[in-house]
């Protein structure tokens, strides 16, 4: 006898990450992300489990490790270790020793005590192995403080309130803070120990660094443009690696580039890349040559899907890209997202249709490959499984399934699987949705969920919000309107200069399409979404009453606002064809919910994070704030210290309370008749506050 899935339940989800399988090929290390319950804290441990499919043991006991990369003989595995929340230094040499901060860490692949590498003041990066196996190249921060007294204050027992002098338009970023004091670049450090050597310097952040074949020149991302702080991007560049070498950029500042990989021979070089202004959602891969005697090839010009893992999901936010070269050098693997589902693919270096390599059933998030590039780890999520490590083989293309982290779980309580919903939206485009169903029977309260972005995707992934809404009663219904990723670049440009037109007519068809099939009660509807979804609940409850409760997460209500306040707004307005407010303040604010919000009857719930820099909290106060003054029904709930990711990687107990004040809110507009929602307490283990 199975049970419904409750809020809770997220404390008792454990996922693999960051797979990483050794150069020979019999051996897959990576991460495990669980919660601790009683301290409300992630917990990062590295396990290794063999290819013949023998049980995973844990490799580190944590609390915080990550990255984990195999040496190139798989004698040593490097990784990144940070402590458990916050840990601040309490002294001067604690925090020139980087206390409290991210460093590199070398372990016998045999086990073993491990041993740090790094002491850096402001933490280090993802490492990079040099081919003989003696040092890692990674990427750490360096820089002063704008104000330096008041950032080492604590170490004396004070406290004395920064003064900031900001003189870029781009200053500051979600998750991570300002960003306009330190500059990111490249260091090289012996695995012997020592101190780190500095590769790269000046004005602007250097990262994804890859090593040649032979050791002799390092490809790396870095910005330098004229307009970087302005329009930021990235172009690919190389150097030698020995003292003095000066870089040469290979890319012509046009696109936003990413994950460089070398061929064998070290004659060419592999990148991602996607438009750097006015985009269209969509990334190609490109191959150029490594002396830069050639003219970048795109080799994805007509591939429907986009070149990343886009997929939206509350388990994680998207990875890294990487790129891998096959032995011989004549293919490239990587990671491409189409019509719901993330796939491994691989495409010719010299061009052609890329062929895929796994199922087309899930959201597959990270990959890597061997020496010989015929055995691949994988990480892979479903709608019924939130991320577990796979192995495929590139000879035969069989896969197996290694690891099941949740099966625990999964044994006391009952998942739904979504069907597939096709229909004609706007100009009678067809498009792609799906419903999750709930076990009751007869006619269901049905949830519309509209996914962020815009320029991304639903699909074929775990998502805690959607099962938990499905096992308490409500059919689930979310699309991919035009603007999502996955079905080629023109339907993902289609949502350009056109938020709250034809994309929401594509998500109201969609909508129709599911009440139609049946099992829906059109007279019993929610809405729910987060950042554009947020901004299409609000475009929804202030263009219809058909809904009987909304729920906005991190939304955007005024885009004149929102080009002023939010971390990359004016970037934003690229997609208004370069509106701006003191020119375009009519259009602006004709697409701005706020507008309209004199016509909102339907009952609003905001939930809104007051550390979200990508769309301030401003934007839900506002909301709040107009439909209080019109005496309209409508709460709002701040999430102090949480970013704009706060439902995929914020505070757990954050986490859980936002999941039971959707669960509450939906509830008691919109009741299930005998469900189990209404019978859930908010237990004291969860951390969510009793209601009275």
């Amino acid at each position: 006898m199975t049970r419904p899935l409750a809020p809770d339940d997220l404390y008792a989800i454990a996922s693999a990450e960051d797979p990483q399988v050794t150069p020979g090929g019999d051996r897959i290390a990576y991460v495990v992300t669980a919660i601790d319950r009683a301290s409300y804290e992630y917990r990062r441990c590295l396990w290794v489990v063999p290819d013949q499919g023998d049980d995973p043991r844990q490799f580190t006991a944590g609390p915080n490790d990550t990255a984990p990369r195999w040496s190139p003989d798989g004698r040593w595995l490097a990784f990144v270790r940070a402590p458990a929340g916050e840990r601040n230094p309490k002294s001067e040499e604690e925090r020139d020793r980087g206390v409290g901060k991210p460093q590199l860490w070398i372990m016998p692949a045999d086990g073993g005590e491990a041993r740090q590498l790094t002491y850096l003041r402001d933490g280090a990066g993802d490492p990079v192995w040099m081919p003989d196996g003696l040092s890692v190249i990674f990427s750490a921060e360096a820089g002063d403080a704008d104000d330096g007294e008041a950032e080492n204050a604590p170490l004396k027992e004070k406290k004395i309130p920064a003064v900031r002098t900001i003189d870029r338009l781009w200053h500051r970023l979600d998750g991570h803070g300002w960003n306009y004091e330190r500059r990111s670049h490249l260091y090289q450090v012996s695995t012997s120990g020592g101190d780190p050597r500095r590769l790269t310097d000046g004005d602007w952040d250097d990262g994804a660094p890859a090593v040649s074949p032979d050791g002799g020149r390092l490809a790396f991302v870095s910005d330098r443009s004229a307009e970087r702080w302005q329009w930021p991007g990235g172009d690919i560049w190389v150097m030698e690696l020995k003292p003095g070498a000066i870089p040469r950029r290979l890319t012509d500042e046009s696109l936003e580039c990413r994950a460089p990989a070398w061929s064998p021979d070290g004659r060419s070089i592999g990148y991602l890349g996607s438009k750097r202004r006015h985009s269209d959602g969509h990334t190609d891969l490109y191959v150029t040559s490594a002396a830069g005697e050639a003219k970048p090839a795109r080799l994805t010009g007509d591939f429907q899907p986009t070149c990343e893992d886009s997929c939206i999901d509350d388990q994680r936010a998207h990875a890294a890209a990487r790129l891998f070269w096959s032995a011989d050098g004549r293919e490239i693997l990587f990671l491409a997202s189409g019509r719901g589902t993330t796939d491994l693919y691989a495409v010719a270096a010299s061009g052609g249709a890329p062929r895929r390599l796994t199922n087309g059933e899930g959201r597959v998030y990270g990959f890597s490959v061997d020496r010989d590039r015929t055995t691949v780890a994988l990480t892979v999520s479903t709608p019924t499984i939130p991320g577990d490590i796979n192995l495929l083989s590139a000879v035969d293309g069989r896969s197996r399934r290694l690891t099941e982290l949740n099966s625990g779980l999964f044994k006391e309580v009952a998942l739904a699987t979504p069907e597939e919903l096709a229909f004609s939206g706007a100009d009678g485009w067809e498009l792609q949705g799906w419903t999750l169903r709930p076990a009751t029977q007869g006619l269901a309260p049905a949830i519309l969920e509209i996914h962020g972005g815009p320029m991304a995707m639903y699909g074929q992934s775990f998502f805690f919000e959607f099962q938990m809404l499905a096992a308490q009663g409500y059919a689930v219904v979310y699309v991919n309107p035009r603007g999502s990723t996955g079905y080629g670049r023109h339907f993902s440009d289609a949502v350009n200069n056109d938020w709250g037109g034809k994309d929401w007519q594509d998500i109201q068809a969609g909508l129709e399409a599911a009440i139609a099939r049946g099992g829906i009660d059109p007279d019993r509807l929610g809405v729910a979404g987060g950042s554009y979804g947020g901004y299409m609940t609000n475009w929804a409850v202030s263009h219809t009453d058909r809904f009987k409760a909304a729920v906005t997460m991190r939304c955007v209500s005024n885009m004149a606002v929102m080009f002023g306040t939010s971390d990359l707004g004016w970037y934003l307005m690229d997609e208004f064809d370069g509106a701006v407010p003191w020119k375009d303040l009519e259009r602006i604010m004709e697409r701005s919910p706020i507008t309209y919000v004199d016509r909102i009857h339907t009952p609003l719930l905001i939930l809104h994070s007051d550390n979200d820099l990508r769309c301030p909290i401003s934007e839900g106060e506002q909301m709040f704030t107009a439909l209080k003054f019109l005496g309209r029904e409508v709460r709002m709930m701040r999430f102090e210290g949480q970013t704009h990711d706060l439902s995929r990687n914020g505070h757990p107990r954050s986490r859980v309370i936002r999941l039971q004040a959707i669960l509450d809110w939906f509830n008691s507009h919109i009741p299930v008749s005998g469900a189990a929602a209404s019978q859930i307490p908010a237990s004291a283990g969860s951390g969510v506050p009793a209601r009275h």
